[in-house]
């Protein structure tokens, strides 16, 4: 996991940390702040023995608790420990609960996709399409296990030490059988039933968030809406767009038959670009 440092500090429900308590202290190195949100701060550790560097999801306990949210944190930890082993969903390592905080030590990932978008601008298509085929396989092993993410950004998308796009943050995750309505996720990248329309969330919520994604590569920055295209597209990826981001969630593709897109199924045999390399390692360096 890897979150820009921010430039302004924002105010978090979980207080900052002048030192790792144990029995975390024993083992790693706290080294800088990488990011703070709303409920947690992530922290970049050192493993003192080995001396490889980790990322450190802390949450404090008490804040989550008269929300009445431990039980979506419990769930988020479950979520993401249920996807071991994938090369697409980030990978938690630890979890470490103490009568005050969980402490979540997932891989250090080298950035993250708006980090890529501000920095190069907007992509193109074989690239645009390259990337979001990897977010859609990390998709594809979600829903066949039940889970809609339900915040899908390019934010959420991180680049590990492999050059393999990752998903992370599972804080508004659910069960596809859980039913639930209302407001969730994040505005720019957010479908109509996750806007209040009263409609049930399920695995058409991250169509949605996909094809918002694919604009932000496609535009270089946040999309202003459905109709916000980018110009000179191909029919056929607009098109494309235009399905994924209906407003009906029936009209959208499932994962499988995204997945089967002819821009999407060429990318499969598209191999990596040396130039891609050398320009994401430049990225993490920021």
């Amino acid at each position: 996991m890897r979150v820009k440092e921010p430039q302004v500090l924002i105010m978090s429900l979980t207080r900052l940390l002048a030192s790792l308590p144990e029995p975390l202290f024993s083992d790693y190195e706290l080294l800088k702040t990488l990011g703070v949100g709303a409920y947690a701060i992530v922290y970049q550790v050192r493993d003192k023995r080995t001396h490889e560097d980790f990322a450190l999801k802390v949450i404090e306990k008490e804040p989550m608790r008269v929300r009445l949210m431990l039980p979506q944190l419990r769930a988020e930890v479950d979520i993401v420990g249920e996807h071991l082993g994938s090369p697409h969903i980030c990978q938690l390592l630890e979890v470490t609960e103490t009568p005050s905080h969980f402490f979540l030590r997932f891989e250090l990932c080298r950035s993250s996709f708006e980090d890529v978008c501000k920095d190069m601008g907007a992509m193109t298509e074989e690239e645009a399409f390259r990337w979001l085929r990897q977010a859609c396989l990390g998709v594809k092993e979600l829903h066949a296990s039940g889970i809609i993410h339900r915040d899908l950004k390019p934010s959420n998308f991180l680049v590990d030490a492999e050059g393999n796009l990752c998903i992370c943050d599972f804080g508004f995750a659910c069960r596809a059988n859980d039913g639930l309505t209302g407001i969730t996720g994040t505005p720019q990248y957010s479908s109509p039933e996750t806007t209040g329309d009263g409609l049930k969330h399920t695995t058409k919520v991250d169509i949605y968030g996909l094809g918002a994604c694919l604009q932000h590569f496609l535009l270089g920055r946040f999309p202003e809406g459905p109709g916000d295209m980018p110009k000179g597209l191909s029919s056929e990826t607009r098109d494309l767009l235009e399905e994924m981001l209906s407003p009906c969630p029936k009209d959208r593709p499932s994962i499988d038959e995204l997945l089967q897109a002819p821009q999407l199924s060429r990318s499969l045999f598209t191999q990596w670009m040396n130039g891609w390399q050398i320009i994401l390692q430049g990225v993490s360096g920021h």
